[in-house]
């Protein structure tokens, strides 16, 4: 009697410490989570259900894309008649001393200057075939959309250029003289660079021809022959081309229609519409010295642009 009487109290008391254990097995037993759960106070378990709700919401739901064109909000008659600044850059970095055409160097810190007043401002980088496609189809545009093409093919537009737009989550059109490709010019891993930062690439001929000197052969070597040569090495065929120089004449738009093309954008400064002939869209020539808030007056048609061309 009196030895099963002492396993009865051991096992009693080995159920004690076990259960008060506080190693890594331990659990609290139901009445102590519903306790203090009941001690909460009602309306502070509540704000704090709400806010792990809310902290779970944040993390499983992406912030709304600017560059999404489904969250566009012009449509239809809106985007037809919605008036877009083309900007005209060439080469994105400080003019070395002596060149021959100082305005066409635009230096990366005035050109990180224009994109962040524009954002702010609320512009929106679009590539010309996105405002060609709610121009004249179903395709949406944000509310103040601009196009910033970069004549030519150098590689200051990878270098000084595209980081600047990648981090804004814009794209820019790189107007291509296919013989701008290489050394001494744009290399072929930087045009790849561009397109895969969802960059336009669009003609500027081959050898960056005035297109008013050319005869029937001429014109399909250079807007036929850069046209191929563009989807020959990219894989894309460009819709839009650009006049070099900005030198154009009714035969050389007739041309250029006649070999593919939707539009032209020349030099001559305004601000692009739908109501324009396709084959001289206007453009925004970007100057250096332009001031961030100087360009978004320029875009908004506030203020006359600059004359086109080299000089």
């Amino acid at each position: 009697m009196f030895l099963v009487g002492f396993v009865v109290l051991a096992g009693a008391l080995t159920g004690v410490l076990i259960a008060g254990s506080g190693g890594d097995d331990a659990r609290p037993s139901r009445s102590t989570v519903a306790s203090t759960k009941q001690a909460e106070p009602v309306s502070a378990r509540n704000a704090n259900e709400a806010a792990a709700g809310a902290d779970q919401a944040s993390a499983t739901t992406p912030a709304a894309d600017p560059r999404d064109p489904a969250a566009w909000p012009l449509h239809g008659a809106a985007a037809r008649t919605k008036r877009v600044p083309i900007l005209m850059y060439h080469l994105i970095a400080a003019a070395p001393a002596g060149t021959a055409y100082p305005k066409l160097w635009v230096p990366p810190t005035e050109l990180q200057e224009q994109v962040t007043a524009l954002d702010r401002a609320g512009f929106t980088g679009v590539t010309l075939g996105e405002v060609w496609d709610a121009w004249h189809g179903e395709g949406r545009l944000p509310k103040r959309p601009v196009v910033l093409s970069f004549d030519d093919g150098d590689l200051s537009q990878v270098m000084g250029a595209a980081p600047i737009l990648k981090a804004a989550g814009w794209p820019g059109v790189l107007n291509l003289a296919t013989n701008h490709l290489g050394k001494g010019g744009l290399p072929m891993w930087g045009a790849k660079r561009l397109l895969k930062q969802g960059w336009a690439i669009d003609s500027h001929t081959v050898s960056h021809a005035d297109v008013t000197t050319l005869d029937a052969a001429g014109f399909r070597r250079e807007l036929a022959g850069s046209r191929a040569e563009i989807k020959a090495k990219f894989g894309v065929t460009p819709r839009f081309f650009c006049y070099p120089a900005g030198r154009n004449d009714p035969a050389s738009r007739a041309a250029v229609k006649a070999a593919g093309y939707l539009a032209a954008t020349t030099v001559d400064p305004g601000i692009a519409a739908r109501s324009d002939d396709p084959f001289g869209l206007p453009r925004v020539r970007v100057d250096p010295g332009t001031s961030g808030s100087s360009l978004v007056a320029l875009a908004k048609g506030q203020a006359a642009p600059p004359a086109g061309g080299y000089e």
